[in-house]
């Protein structure tokens, strides 16, 4: 509740985008006049900030900055910040859970076990199998990809990566990383989890070509951008049987949507992109972004964590 976070102090308001990702006159003048822009999922983009004039910061409340439109704000001279780090912990644990319920059919046992159907629900561990010595690949060993990997090391996993940019090397000997070329992955990896960002690179990456690479036993985990996997082919993949399971936190189109064709999946796990919010983040995410705004609205700092080189 955004309303407990806000310190009393802070005169605000609360808008929020229509029907193609624009917002209400109304609501434009209602912003006229603000300092800056805290946004969770909204959009900020030529529409917002032609009509907010005296912005000085726009501070995203999480990683992802794919709703924010850097060049027009850097244009504009309007730094753009998101809170990198706030919730890679939680992102990790449920990249990680996500994995240990898949390896075990773990809701599919629980549904039949439900149900008095006992021998079925036992039939299923033809198909579950132990984590120690399979390969997980990492594509994105950034904050929560390396979280992800450290995670893996106590279940006696080998770690793989691919990531474009230079980890370091400190990261890669801490975690236990070998890095991997991008299909050598697919084709090597018990189980592959996306831990990158959303751009022009990444949008679609985990299409029908990256899937026909992947063993048939493989998993796949996302926690992270919606857009990144191909939500259909994923889901042709999953019930034909080229793909042993998934469990996928974001979605193309939020919220879910109900002709979504991961709906009708097989052996999938699906959340509703709860992996970086907990009891734990939610306040802390929010202490970072507010902290940032303060500094620079009230002191005349610069900010910190700048997407877009302001």
């Amino acid at each position: 509740d955004l309303h407990a976070l806000i310190p009393p102090d802070i005169d605000h308001v609360f808008v929020e985008a229509g029907p193609g990702r624009r917002y209400s006159e109304e609501d434009l003048a209602r912003i006229a006049d603000a300092d800056a822009l805290v946004i969770s999922a909204e959009p900020v983009n030529e529409q917002v900030l032609d009509a907010c004039k005296n912005v000085k910061i726009v501070q995203r409340l999480g990683v992802g900055y794919d709703s924010l439109d850097l060049e027009a704000a850097a244009a504009r001279g309007v730094p753009c910040c998101n809170v990198p780090g706030a919730n890679k912990e939680a992102v990790a644990e449920h990249g990680m859970t996500l994995i240990m319920a898949l390896s075990k059919r773990l809701p599919e046992a629980h549904r039949l076990t439900q149900e008095c159907q006992w021998a079925e629900a036992r039939l299923l561990t033809q198909h579950t199998f132990e984590l120690k010595g399979k390969t997980l690949g990492i594509i994105g060993l950034g904050n929560t990809g390396s979280g992800l990997a450290r995670r893996a090391r106590p279940f006696e996993m080998r770690v793989v990566y691919n990531d474009v940019r230079e980890i370091d090397a400190e990261i890669i000997e801490a975690v236990g990383a070998q890095f991997m070329e991008k299909d050598d992955l697919y084709r090597t990896a018990d189980i592959i989890s996306i831990n990158t960002d959303l751009n022009s690179t990444t949008r679609g990456m985990i299409d029908a070509r990256a899937l026909s690479l992947m063993r048939p036993e493989a998993l796949l985990v996302c926690c992270a951008r919606g857009g990144i996997v191909d939500e259909a082919a994923l889901c042709d993949a999953l019930n034909a049987g080229r793909l042993a399971g998934a469990g996928i936190d974001v979605f193309e189109t939020e919220p879910i949507t109900r002709d979504n064709p991961l709906l009708a999946a097989k052996n999938i796990i699906l959340t509703s992109h709860i992996a970086g919010v907990t009891a734990d983040t939610t306040p802390r995410i929010f202490q970072w972004a507010h902290e940032n705004v303060r500094a620079v609205v009230e002191r005349g700092e610069k900010p910190r964590w700048v997407l877009n080189g302001v």
